[in-house]
């Protein structure tokens, strides 16, 4: 079955390995070295071994994805070592980032869902996994169909749903906020082309009791912000998955992550993919490290835009 629109996403994403010695916390790599405690090092990155999803059907995802119920579940998308790999480094960051504190930081009332415990931002600085893990075909394939051949990675970080978590408020994502929208026709949106899609890895299982997200199908045809709580959830459906799954849904499907009721953590890992056209949520091009470009793959150099050629210098 062929998973790849491009061949040279189906080649092989061949990496010479750093060296292994380097630790640090806040925005940099830790990549396996003595000390730090990781069973997996950056050396046991395979790149381009990337499984096919039991499910996988490029049609019904877009179909999903645009004119259905605005989600999609794929099954086994990532292996039982990628996921212990990601896994064990955001739990690694998350400690020693002390990410598990609060963090009120937000520019508006739209953000406020990012003000949440267990946020770890900035995973291609964190390890080749996630290199790895964010270009898989699935995730190009996608994008280049529904927003774009040029459409570029906004934001990637992890989220970590702690025991006891009273979840997050719904939301739209980047960039459908009301403070980016013209306030003065609310139906501005209403037949326009995605501006967003959201890809979630789930590095745990997600259900019911330990905060799996929600959605509230067929609302991103209509894109409104959710400031009806109640209204919400009496229209959300709650999602289950496994382990090495992948959600896929419309950046402006209404959704949030729900109350961990369990004993354990709930991992995932949020790639935000938006057209080359919209200005990034995160500072994708500044943040990343000069040695993770100076190597990138042709897939990892779409993802950061580092071929677009706007905004030109005019002298």
């Amino acid at each position: 079955m062929a998973l790849c629109s491009r061949a040279y996403y189906a080649q092989t994403l061949a990496r010479a390995a750093d060296n292994e010695t380097e630790v640090c916390s806040a925005g940099c790599r830790v990549r396996g070295a003595r000390g730090s405690g990781l069973t997996f090092s950056d050396k046991d990155v395979e790149f381009g071994n990337y499984q096919i999803p039991e499910n996988w059907d490029q049609e019904a995802v877009v179909e999903a994805l645009t004119k259905g119920d605005g989600w999609f579940h794929l099954k086994g998308v990532y292996s039982p070592e990628d996921v212990l790999a990601a896994k064990e480094r955001i739990y690694y960051h998350n400690q020693a980032d002390k990410a598990l504190k609060q963090n009120t930081n937000h520019q508006s009332q739209d953000e406020k869902h990012n003000n949440f415990n267990g946020m770890v931002w900035a995973l291609f600085n964190k390890g080749k996994i996630f290199e790895k893990m964010a270009q898989h075909p699935v995730i190009l394939n996608t994008s280049n169909i529904i927003i774009g051949e040029n459409s570029a990675v906004s934001s990637l970080a992890a989220n970590t749903v702690l025991p006891g978590n009273g979840g997050q408020l719904p939301h739209l994502d980047y960039p459908y906020y009301r403070m980016q929208m013209p306030s003065s026709n609310p139906h501005i949106m209403d037949d326009a082309p995605p501006l967003s899609l959201q890809f979630v890895t789930l590095l745990t299982d997600f259900n019911s009791e330990n905060g799996g997200t929600a959605f509230r199908p067929n609302s991103h045809h209509k894109p409104r912000y959710p400031d009806n709580k109640e209204d919400f959830y009496k229209n959300a459906i709650q999602i289950s998955g496994k382990a090495g799954d992948m959600i896929l849904f419309h950046g402006a499907l209404q959704h949030c992550a729900m109350p961990n009721r369990s004993k354990g953590f709930r991992t995932g890992i949020l790639q935000h993919m938006a057209p080359v056209y919209i200005k990034p949520f995160e500072n994708m091009a500044q943040y990343v490290q000069d040695d993770i470009k100076a190597h990138a793959s042709m897939g990892l150099k779409r993802l950061l835009a580092m071929d677009h050629p706007y905004p030109m210098l005019k002298l």
